[in-house]
């Protein structure tokens, strides 16, 4: 297969999605083989070959025939870049993919930072390529400002490893939202400045905590990705725009994050990208501020201009 050609450098312009997901069955298959007690769901899904309440199939393919379908797919729906927030620790399929997707398409990688071998762990993917960490504290039941988790962070500090962490409600069957409340992240963000912390899904319904959390940490920021079907869930009726709103003013629009949470076991989300820009552009912003939320402000905080593959 001829490989993709380098990525050339974002424009005003041009849209990148900030928050996106790899799935295929050899991902399934390294996460169960690292678990041979345990993940159910996992194991569950790569033996049905389907994943999510939807029941969609998991891609089957080699890690370079997905980097340059996934590229083809985001650049039908107009997207110049994408970030994959990986949900497997240490998989060679994701790292084989960045290679592949030769800046069209970064990760971030997975790992548990309670895990003492963890900082060593982010070290070798920073240098395999990824472009930071996505954690998932809700769905894997630990809390950032465990002090077990500490040693990450300062690694994350030293490398400059910036974050995507998921507060807040969850389609995951084995959440728990005692490790919901992005409060939780106000002592880390505190304590480690030099770590850019982006909470996924404008916290899924807990956007005030979030925005509290963000006036005291001028290092946290946001990102819009998903259905944002949270808000249904809400007490208060709430309107995308007015979420938006809220994010931009409270936070500036230097730290909000456009993203769709796309899969790939369903088509790319087009829909909720066409619904994003159109509420952004609603709401009236200058346009160099509109270029910061749809592009600018992942490619600085994420690095995505840099090419794929090689360690800054």
């Amino acid at each position: 297969m001829t490989r993709l050609a380098p990525a050339p450098p974002t424009r005003v312009g041009d849209v990148v999605d900030a928050h996106c997901h790899l799935f295929a069955i050899a991902i399934f298959e390294e996460y169960v083989a690292a678990h041979p007690e345990g993940a159910p769901r996992f194991r569950e899904a790569l033996k049905e070959r389907k994943f999510g309440r939807r029941g969609e199939s998991i891609p089957d393919m080699p890690a370079e025939e997905m980097a340059a379908w996934y590229a083809r797919r985001l650049a039908d729906a107009g997207i110049a870049k994408a970030l994959i927030v990986s949900v497997v620790p240490d998989s060679e399929y994701t790292r084989r993919f960045i290679g592949a997707a030769n800046g069209h398409i970064h990760a971030l990688c997975n790992l548990d930072p309670r895990d003492p071998g963890a900082p060593a762990l982010l070290e070798r993917e920073m240098a395999a390529g990824f472009r930071g960490v996505k954690l998932l504290p809700v769905n894997r039941c630990f809390r950032l400002s465990d002090p077990a988790c500490r040693p990450l962070f300062e690694k994350a500090a030293e490398l400059g490893a910036p974050m995507i962490v998921h507060y807040g409600v969850t389609v995951d069957p084995g959440g728990d939202l005692r490790y919901a409340d992005p409060i939780d992240l106000s002592p880390v963000a505190r304590d480690f400045p030099e770590v850019t912390f982006v909470v996924a899904h404008f916290g899924a319904g807990y956007l005030d905590q979030v925005l509290k959390v963000a006036y005291q940490c001028p290092n946290v920021a946001i990102d819009s990705s998903g259905t944002n079907n949270w808000m249904d869930s809400m007490a208060v009726p709430m309107t995308l725009a007015q979420v938006f709103e809220r994010s931009i003013t409270a936070l500036g629009p230097e730290r909000v994050l456009f993203g769709t949470d796309s899969g790939t076991t369903g088509p790319y989300r087009s829909w909720i990208a066409y619904q994003q820009r159109e509420t952004l552009r609603g709401l009236g912003l200058l346009e160099g501020d509109l270029d910061l939320v749809l592009r600018g402000n992942a490619v600085r905080i994420f690095d995505l201009d840099r090419p794929g593959g090689e360690q800054a």
